[in-house]
């Protein structure tokens, strides 16, 4: 039995059509705050911040980014 493995470079990078977003929630047991995926990250920003200045215990979030990804072979 013969085996041949083949290595390519690769690159991956944001996909030129696609737009990242961000979405959050608080991570104060018991509060059900969310912020909606946006990809507008200084409002997002802004509404994690507002739900701090209106509870004043809340003060960690979880904050997930999402963008589409383009992975291309390099030719050599």
């Amino acid at each position: 039995m013969t085996t041949v493995f083949q290595f390519a470079a690769h690159t991956i990078a944001a996909a030129s059509e696609s737009e990242a977003t961000m979405a959050a929630h608080c991570l104060t047991p018991g509060c059900g705050w969310t912020l909606a995926p946006s990809t507008d990250f200084d409002a997002a920003s802004d509404a994690i911040m507002t739900h701090t200045g209106l509870n004043a215990t809340h003060t960690a979030f979880a904050r997930e980014w999402t963008d589409v990804a383009v992975v291309r072979r390099l030719d050599t």
